[in-house]
């Protein structure tokens, strides 16, 4: 699934993300797609991408000087998503980069969001191309107040 900058936070109806958080999400997105892709087609394109999302956000955070990613992490990401053949080893320090970095942008504890996003697709039965949705629930579950 291929989520831009702008699409992280079409569908909503309350105040818009920002920026940094839009990034985030779309980080966070690339990041689940590389870690569940099914088959080589589905992983070829979750890492073309995640290829997109890191130019994109590279680009933005040298404008908006943004304290990640550095110019370690960038490098990683674009040199791990062009390689011929790609480790695990690989993929999964990537995956745990953009979770990372994702964390950072958004400023909150992304990682009970991706799971509740996570158990949410699983009772729902899997079904393709409601990530948005699913995460924007659990947005909703884990940051509501009392």
């Amino acid at each position: 699934m291929q989520v831009s900058l702008a699409q992280a936070d079409a569908g909503t109806d309350s105040t818009p993300l920002s920026l940094a958080e839009r990034g985030a999400l779309a980080l966070a997105f690339a990041a689940s797609a590389l870690d569940g892709a099914a088959d080589s087609t589905a992983f070829l394109k979750a890492l073309e991408d995640n290829r997109r999302v890191w130019r994109a956000v590279r680009s933005i955070a040298s404008h908006q000087k943004w304290p990640v990613p550095d110019q370690r992490q960038t490098a990683f990401a674009l040199g791990a998503t062009q390689r011929p053949a790609v480790s695990d080893h690989d993929i999964h320090s990537l995956v745990a980069m953009n979770r990372r970095v994702s964390s950072v942008l958004a400023g909150s504890d992304l990682d009970s969001i991706r799971k509740r996003a996570h158990y949410i697709w699983e009772a729902r039965g899997r079904p393709q191309g409601q990530a948005l949705e699913h995460w924007l629930l659990a947005e909703m579950e884990t940051t509501r107040p009392g």
